[in-house]
């Protein structure tokens, strides 16, 4: 029988991603300097859709799971996070629970995913092919609607949508030994070609987000409102799936799936962090006059 080991890449970059979450959180305190704001754009164009991607990969239809797992904890915090802001930061805030608190999108976002994975799971390749140009095509078109936004959070879901679909495919794929073999054989045979075509690619992102990037507001990539609140352009999110398609393969070539200690554990304990590094944040806002 096989044993199953686990993919360190996976936790490799998680702790990335998430230590990028509270590097970016944290600049949100000095978003008035230019070259932050840069960095900050750069880090936005790509860590949340990465993020998406990886939880695509793993998600599971699993109902009790997901109640457990995803909305039991987003009602929890969003009590949390409310009470915090009233009680201990003097902030008042009206609790609620159809519109997620800030970070907490996500959980009602993967709940929203995770219930469409005995749709998307089924067919072959065509199929998925299909699925991800619709999706595509639902997150561009999404922003036309202006009663599409913060509540729950379904602007986010719609945009975002490609990334976790792509990753739970990709999964799939390496689920079945075949397809996986066959993934693995072309890697290896043009393993140089791909480094360097990615490598071109997330220059010229990088390079593009430094060069152009002053005239496009980083809410955009909060992908949290339609066009007409936003005054974000269909072409720049189109632009922004693209940017954090080409960082998500870029990513996943130069992190290797090696254990390292503290570093790999970190990204295998990502959601705690998730959950509670924004109390801090939040602390330090409020010390600073930025809620």
């Amino acid at each position: 029988m096989k044993t199953k080991t686990r993919d360190f890449r996976m936790d490799n970059i998680k702790a990335i991603l998430i230590l990028l979450v509270v590097i970016g959180h944290l600049m949100e305190l000095h978003l008035k300097t230019g070259t932050i704001k840069t960095a900050y754009k750069i880090i936005y164009s790509f860590h949340m859709p990465l993020f998406i991607f990886i939880s695509g990969y793993f998600a599971r239809f699993r109902i009790k799971k997901l109640i457990a797992g995803l909305l039991v904890p987003y009602f929890v915090f969003q009590t949390i996070y409310i009470c915090f802001l009233n009680y201990i930061l003097h902030e008042p805030t009206k609790l609620q629970y159809s519109k997620p608190y800030w970070i907490l999108w996500y959980l009602m976002a993967m709940f929203i995913w995770c219930l469409t994975v005995p749709l998307i799971e089924n067919g072959g390749h065509l199929r998925h092919l299909l699925f991800i140009v619709l999706s595509v095509a639902g997150a561009i078109g999404i922003g036309y609607i202006r009663k599409i936004g913060m509540n729950f959070t379904l602007s986010r879901v719609f945009v975002y949508y490609p990334f976790f679909i792509l990753g739970h495919y990709i999964s799939t794929i390496m689920r079945n030994e075949d397809d996986k073999q066959c993934l693995i054989d072309f890697y290896h045979r043009h393993f140089y070609e791909i480094l360097i075509a990615s490598g071109a690619a997330f220059g010229a992102v990088i390079g593009y987000i430094i060069r152009f990037m002053q005239k496009y507001s980083y809410v955009w990539f909060y992908e949290s409102a339609p066009y007409a609140v936003s005054h974000e352009t269909p072409l720049a999110r189109l632009l922004h799936l693209i940017i954090a398609s080409v960082c998500i393969i870029y990513i996943f070539l130069l992190v290797p799936n090696i254990r390292f200690n503290f570093f790999t554990r970190l990204g295998s304990k990502t959601k705690p962090i998730y959950l509670c590094h924004g109390f801090i944040i939040l602390a330090l806002k409020s010390s600073a006059g930025l809620i």
